[in-house]
């Protein structure tokens, strides 16, 4: 077992009467404060349907198991839903169907979420019911090992069974050297099968804590109404030493390198390639806002660079784009696909997409295409802030990899404060040498 660097827990509790509390209003009217046992809450309100959004996150996720245990955090997640010693197994699910609520979990490299939609006068059920799981778990090998089923099919339906899934985890394996963002999300099979409830138990131990987490609670509620919730439920939880998060370096990459699969299952050839590029965890917050804008200048959508070189003036693709991981805490990735047009060979792809960045990184952007990607960009704010779980979610993840409320909602203004010269700067990060290139390509019969 790794060596880990323990906070005293007598910094993390504080009596009732040091409840932190924010409600001045801000961009989205959310307001916050955290509980005495570290809890972090954060409410939006939102009247127009008596529903709400219960969101809570952990910062842990596939980046913090131990070498040899991949898939860990996610089997966690899985067995979450076994139940506790108050809380038989079902239960949970039982009162979200009940009231025609919906709920899921999901587990990234840096964090695990659980969420439920349900009516508005649900949430104090919802809160209790999550915070009882947060507190222990009820586990054994009779609800645990066929849950290890369940996740090896959710692997093969995911990763094994659809042309390119084994590729992809390859690429993303090649291209980390030493960081634990190489493993798979979901883990290894091998190292699945061995996973116990033991071990789940003791990553719920280490891990799971209110000063660990994050609420985000919105729709037809204030901060008042939640936090009188969150401390007759979450507030009953006590705090607890946490392991260190450290942080890994990763090398530079000194060579490009070039995975080709040929598959019986695959018809029609793809074109692949991915670098890594610097995140909110390891730039500035004006270096991500540029990398982000230079991104959908690249292959962002209609009349980006690719699409014009690919699609619509060169006929080489039926497809061509990019995007980019910039919210984690490790470094981000840049990704970029296209797929042939019938009777198009991939070198031929390849080397107009090569073309197209050997010219942004030589002579940069314009600003005409700056104006059409910040229209872009900043345009998406209006959709997240009319849904219930939008804005909610993107606040969660947020401030799972550092951002505060105030960097989130300053994005716009940064991203429109940009000069062509930031653009062109971030443009230098891609190098020949840190690209991993995928040939996906069909296997011709015998």
């Amino acid at each position: 077992m790794r060596p880990f660097a323990y906070l005293a827990a007598a910094l993390l509790l504080t009596s009732a009467a040091a409840l932190a509390q924010t409600s001045a209003p801000n961009r989205w009217g959310a307001e916050t404060a955290t509980l005495p046992n570290g809890l972090e809450v954060i409410v939006l309100p939102q009247r127009r349907v008596p529903a709400v959004h219960h969101l809570l996150l952990y910062r842990v996720g596939s980046a913090d198991e131990e070498p040899g245990k991949s898939g860990l955090a996610h089997y966690l997640e899985h067995l979450m839903f076994k139940g506790t010693e108050k809380t038989p197994p079902g239960a949970f699910d039982a009162l979200v169907n009940r009231f025609g609520g919906r709920q899921n979990a999901f587990t990234t490299y840096d964090y695990t979420g659980y969420f439920q939609t349900m009516p508005r006068d649900q949430l104090a059920a919802v809160m209790a019911l999550e915070a009882d799981r947060m507190a222990g778990l009820k586990l054994s090998d009779a609800n645990s090992k066929p849950e290890l089923t369940v996740v090896l099919e959710e692997r093969n339906q995911r990763t094994n069974r659809p042309p390119g899934g084994q590729l992809s985890e390859l690429a993303n394996a090649t291209l980390f050297i030493n960081h634990p963002y190489r493993r798979p999300i979901i883990g290894w099979e091998a190292e699945i099968k061995g996973l116990t409830y033991q071990d789940a138990l003791e990553f719920h131990a280490r891990w799971y804590a209110p000063n660990n987490a994050v609420l985000v609670v919105a729709g037809d509620t204030n901060l008042a109404e939640v936090l009188k919730l969150a401390e007759n439920t979450y507030g009953k939880v006590s705090a607890q030493p946490l392991p260190s998060r450290p942080v890994i370096a990763e090398p530079p990459r000194v060579a490009p390198a070039l995975l080709v699969d040929r598959s019986p299952r695959v018809t029609d050839a793809a074109w692949g390639r991915r670098a890594l590029i610097p995140s909110w965890g390891t730039a500035t917050p004006k270096e991500v806002a540029a990398l982000a804008l230079l991104t959908d200048i690249l292959g962002g959508g209609i009349d980006s660079r690719l699409d014009r070189a690919l699609v619509r003036d060169g006929k080489f693709a039926l497809a061509a784009g990019a995007g980019a991981d910039l919210l984690r805490r490790g470094p981000g990735m840049l990704y970029l696909s296209a797929t042939p047009a019938p009777g198009v060979p991939l070198q031929t792809v390849e080397a107009t997409v090569e073309s197209v960045l050997d010219t942004l990184r030589r002579d940069g952007v314009t600003p005409e295409e700056m104006a059409r990607s910040l229209q872009r960009l900043t345009g998406g704010e209006a959709y997240d802030r009319d849904s219930l779980t939008g804005l909610a979610n993107r606040i969660g993840r947020g401030r799972m990899v550092g951002q505060s409320l105030a960097d989130m909602a300053g994005e716009d203004d940064l991203l429109r404060s940009l000069t062509v010269a930031d653009v062109n700067r971030a443009a230098q990060v891609l190098l020949p040498t840190a690209f991993v290139t995928t040939h996906l390509l069909p296997k011709p019969a015998l």
